[in-house]
């Protein structure tokens, strides 16, 4: 009982807090990285979303009260300036402010349903995240191209390559082809495993339940020491497996 009290005043906050600093303050924010963009222009103003967005990543754990365990076998700053794609395992819908805040405000390859969440998608939609319709060849075509031209760009993307969030709390099979753009053009890969997450808020539950968050990222990995997409995504699979399941 007492524990279910806790879960319900945890998600009351969490709501609470949802609607005051990501719909009211940030569409502040977004008001603000328009206008700066036609002062200054883009590149300021995607500096400072990434700032604000980096923060609230951050502070979302914080102010919820969750600790954040980062284990790296890199220090992330020294190839900030470098070209590569984050791929992860997926535990629940706080696995993109967790990602913007503890590894870097990257933009996501992500299902065409998530446009439609509100602010949430203005966010990420201004990082450079990319929206692929699965059910839509011609359109899911055009968003991989996209994906390229982002990347050529020097822009940093995060891909789920299970496509789904877990039921279970394990890193479920990749769908196959997930990987084939950084391997196509040898996009360097960062790995990284995501644990606990799921325990905080299931796929299909309301209540939050609090639980500590375990990040591992490992060294980047570079698609042509690879013999095939096949083989890289097997690599990765086991490697945050191996940390997770």
């Amino acid at each position: 009982m007492i524990n279910l009290i806790k879960r319900f005043l945890l998600t009351i906050w969490f709501y609470i807090g949802f609607f005051g600093y990501v719909v009211i303050y940030g569409s502040i924010v977004l008001l603000i990285s328009k206008i700066i963009s036609k002062i200054s222009g883009e590149k300021k103003a995607d500096s400072y979303l990434r700032k604000v967005v980096y923060k609230f990543g951050k502070n979302a754990f914080k102010l919820l009260g969750i600790k954040v365990n980062v284990e790296s076998e890199i220090d992330i700053n020294e190839i900030e300036n470098e070209q590569y794609m984050i791929v992860a395992n997926h535990q629940s819908l706080l696995d993109i402010p967790l990602i913007i805040g503890y590894i870097y405000p990257t933009g996501f390859i992500a299902k065409k349903e998530l446009e439609k969440a509100p602010i949430i998608a203005s966010f990420i939609k201004a990082l450079g995240s990319v929206f692929i319709d699965r059910k839509n060849p011609s359109k899911a075509a055009a968003a991989l191209r996209d994906i390229k031209r982002k990347l050529e760009e020097g822009r940093k993307l995060t891909i789920f390559p299970e496509g789904t969030r877990t039921l279970d709390g394990k890193v479920k099979p990749f769908k196959k082809g997930s990987l084939m753009i950084p391997y196509r053009y040898n996009i360097k890969i960062l790995p990284v495993a995501i644990d606990g997450t799921y325990y905080i808020i299931k796929k299909g539950e309301h209540l939050l339940n609090p639980h500590n968050v375990n990040i591992k990222i490992f060294k980047p990995l570079v698609p042509k020491d690879f013999e095939s997409e096949e083989d890289l995504r097997n690599h990765i699979f086991n490697l945050l497996s191996s940390e997770v399941n």
